[in-house]
């Protein structure tokens, strides 16, 4: 029955390569469509973590450092009991380069302490003028930028700090950051802190730095639930595709299976020869879009990092869908007559 199964796909080779094709694109799209989600979920904590603290202390009555508004008086440093703690500038601005403004997150922060970042290019933001960005910004180290109407000068390059779907992050010195934002050296936006805190000044509140990077996610629940209803109809659409390809192979076979159940063929080995060119089909479609989502991934504007779970996940939801998609086909195997074999052209 395995012979047959394999003879007849090589019979069929071009119907079984196009829907393999076919397959290949909608598994693909789900591949990066996976790979947006993940990163817009990893995102936060990635950037959060390279910060550095353990806890931000900011005002009460907002939702977080990078989602709302946060200022308080430098005093606040103070007031916080910690055994490691560093004042912190948060907001968005605009970097222009070559005459192209861009939105970006700014960082400020105190030199060499909490704030400061590793850097993968480079160095950190040493004194005045001096910038760090993220990858995603295209700014070689070197390189003249302006930010928030003041020129600064790159000297260094992050990885994987990004913002609310793909905004970079930029790092200058604390005293830079405040003038840029408060035009003032006593206003900051929050408190960093590294390990256990014991008090906080009145009017204030601690946010873990899971819960800072949990803040920043909610504005992208929307998109995020859109991303994974697409997910939802391309899965739909594989399952259609594979489902199609299963019944017109039945019908194609029907008369084949009346001569094979005439013989002494059980509907289970006729049932199984279905289903191994359903689940080939899902097979060979996820093998090429595993391939060929790497191409797609590059044309997309935001960082697609598909998770490594999705690379066994995915296959296996396809032969799943491929073996529930061929239900028709399948029922109609059982349908078929034997009586067929020995009549005229089959139905």
């Amino acid at each position: 029955m395995i012979l047959l199964t394999f003879r007849d796909l090589v019979y069929r080779k071009v119907r079984f390569v196009v829907v393999t094709l076919l397959g290949a694109v909608v598994f693909a799209l789900l591949f990066v469509m996976t790979g947006l989600v993940n990163q817009f979920n990893l995102e936060p904590f990635d950037t959060v973590g390279v910060i550095g603290a353990d806890a931000w202390v900011v005002p009460e009555g907002i939702s977080g450092p990078f989602t709302a508004m946060s200022a308080g008086p430098i005093e606040a440093v103070d007031l916080v009991a910690a055994e490691t703690k560093a004042p912190a500038v948060a907001s968005r601005s605009s970097l222009v380069v070559d005459d192209k403004a861009d939105e970006v997150i700014l960082i400020g922060h105190e030199v060499g302490g909490l704030g400061s970042p590793d850097t993968v290019e480079g160095r950190a933001a040493e004194t005045s003028g001096e910038l760090v960005a993220d990858r995603s910004a295209d700014l070689e180290i070197g390189e003249e930028v302006t930010l928030g109407g003041t020129p600064f000068t790159v000297v260094g390059e992050t990885e994987n700090t990004t913002l609310l779907a793909g905004i970079p992050v930029v790092f200058v010195t604390l005293p830079d950051a405040q003038e840029l934002v408060f035009r003032t050296d006593q206003v900051i936006s929050a408190v960093l802190v590294d390990g256990e805190v014991d008090s906080i000044p009145p009017g204030a509140k601690v946010m873990t730095a899971d819960e800072v990077a949990e803040d920043v996610l909610e504005p992208l629940d929307g998109a995020i639930a859109s991303i994974d209803l697409v997910r939802v109809l391309l899965w739909i659409v594989a399952g259609i595709i594979i489902g199609a390809v299963v019944y017109l192979s039945a019908l194609d076979r029907q008369r084949d299976f009346a001569v094979l159940k005439a013989v002494g063929a059980s509907n289970s080995s006729l049932l199984g020869s279905l289903a191994i060119q359903a689940v080939l089909v899902a097979f060979f479609a996820v093998a090429l879009a595993a391939v060929l989502q790497i191409f797609l991934a590059s044309m997309f504007p935001l960082e697609v990092r598909v998770p490594p779970r999705a690379f066994w996940q995915l296959p296996t939801l396809a032969v799943v869908v491929a073996l529930a998609a061929g239900v028709a086909g399948m029922r109609k195997v059982l349908r078929s007559d034997p009586s067929e074999a020995f009549s005229g052209a089959g139905a």
